[in-house]
């Protein structure tokens, strides 16, 4: 074990023009050594949120001389910066202490880091444990990240060093983030596929994990939850393609966690449409606002469990799983017999045959439309999920963005109209649970919620048959 204090200062333009291109720029001292000059940013390759870029030289002093780099990095600094002058904004001050962890062919620095982010009198402390595979085989990196998070309940996060110390001076807090679109290049093979869908689905679920831990923002529960249901749809449409008994145990897992996840989210829609609707008219009942206090409370705990839950170890793991099959490449070995299809196959080949069996899918259980019930509704729903994932994930392929556009518009307002119905059962269950959790009189005003509900159904089922119609007219951009 080797102890070192560390002392890195961040550098940026006054208008953090290196860090709103995704790119940190530092300068490191350890203990008496000689300062390093460094340059980070996110990786393109496939190790998405765990991998970064990083570019480090010597410097003869703590001011960052940008001729120092090779030609090319230096370039792409000047062009982010220009003219703009590079100032200090904070530094981390930190006790450092490593060891190596070889297994195999393979190395692992493992540092246990306590200390501080400095800014002005701010001093905000920091501790962490961070793995870098300095040789060897990647996949025993997450090997032995999943067994000290076993042994430890150790959870992963995902905003670094400087990212926290640029919050700190910012006084911000991290927001929810949409998924990136996935851009499949025109020769792109299944193999391609499985490697980009998967990464793509995987980061924004990483990606939103810092929101819900430092804010209160709805928008990180639903983002998260949206997250695992795109990967629950790569993997179900791989799943098909190239059965793995691994791909079965993720697909469940994800499942678990969005439905932990769910209460929270529901509270968030219930809250939301009982503060902008029903309680701006001016007939609501006086009851109203004792539920909103009480619907705030469960709001309260259900987001404390998605936290918990998130900080998981469980979660940890399973974040780990999935990215060591990436690594792996895992699916190459289920191929064990010429029956299976190659990787190699064109994925616009296999787009094609995936979208026209997931609208053939949405058609079959629409067919009895509008005359469908409750559960069939919900699995025509999921069906269009299913076909709006797979549209998104693949649309690129196909050199057609305004249809690609158009056809998310009909599938995505087809599925939010189906869906008004099950939010009625989901404010009426929730309700009922305040109601009898509380011990307040709220039958009045939830009876007038539940009204104002009946109504926007009513408007939705007129709405439905026409956007159906819609649906099944829209061309298969596909073809």
């Amino acid at each position: 074990m080797r102890v070192r204090r560390l002392r890195t200062i961040y550098f940026d333009t006054p208008s953090d023009d290196l860090r709103k291109s995704g790119i940190v720029l530092r300068i490191r001292k350890k203990d008496h050594t000689a300062a390093v000059l460094g340059f980070k940013s996110a990786s393109i390759k496939a190790g998405g949120s765990f991998a970064r870029k990083e570019v480090e030289v010597p410097s003869p002093d703590l001011q960052p001389n940008l001729a120092l780099f090779a030609k090319k990095t230096a370039a792409d600094v000047v062009r982010i910066i220009g003219d703009r002058p590079l100032e200090p904004k904070f530094e981390t001050q930190i006790n450092r202490q490593t060891i190596v962890v070889s297994r195999a062919n393979s190395c692992i620095e493992v540092a246990l880091d306590e200390g501080h982010i400095v800014y002005g009198e701010q001093r905000v402390p920091l501790s962490e444990i961070e793995l870098e595979l300095k040789s060897g085989d990647e996949a025993f990196l997450y090997d032995l990240a999943t067994e000290l998070a076993k042994e430890f309940s150790l959870s992963l996060d995902f905003v670094s060093k400087g990212e926290k110390g640029f919050r700190t001076c910012g006084k911000e807090s991290a927001a929810p983030v949409k998924a990136e679109s996935i851009r499949l290049k025109s020769g792109a093979t299944v193999d391609d596929t499985v490697t980009a869908i998967l990464a793509n689905t995987l980061a924004q679920f990483v990606a939103n994990w810092a929101a819900l831990r430092e804010t209160e923002r709805p928008e990180s529960i639903h983002q998260l939850r949206v997250a695992l249901r795109r990967l629950r749809s790569g993997l179900l449409m791989f799943k098909k393609v190239l059965p793995k008994g691994e791909f079965d145990d993720l697909r469940q897992e994800a499942k678990r966690i969005a439905s932990a996840l769910g209460p929270a989210r529901e509270w968030d829609v219930l809250r939301a449409s009982v503060e902008q609707m029903p309680l701006l008219r001016k007939n609501c009942p006086e009851s109203c606002e004792a539920l909103l206090t009480a619907l705030q409370d469960c709001r309260n705990i259900a987001y404390k469990d998605a936290r918990s839950l998130i900080n998981s170890r469980d979660v940890t793991i399973f974040v780990l799983k999935v990215q060591s099959l990436l690594t792996r490449r895992a699916w190459r070995k289920a191929l064990t017999n010429k029956k299976q299809p190659n990787l190699n196959v064109t994925a616009k080949k296999f787009a094609k045959r995936t979208l026209n069996k997931f609208s053939e899918r949405v058609l079959k259980r629409g067919s009895e439309f509008p005359d469908l019930s409750d559960e069939a509704r919900h699995k025509l729903r999921i069906a269009l999920k299913n076909l709006r994932y797979s549209v998104e994930f693949f649309g690129s392929l196909f050199n057609r963005p305004r249809k690609v556009t158009s056809y998310v518009g009909h599938v995505t307002k087809l599925q939010d109209l189906i869906g008004t119905q099950n939010d009625v059962v989901m404010a009426r269950e929730f309700l009922d649970k305040l109601s009898s959790t509380t011990g307040v009189g709220l039958e009045k005003a939830s009876g007038f919620i539940l009204g104002w509900y009946a109504s926007k159904v009513s408007a939705a089922e007129e709405s439905l048959c026409s956007s159906w119609k819609k649906f099944k007219q829209t061309d298969a951009f596909w073809d």
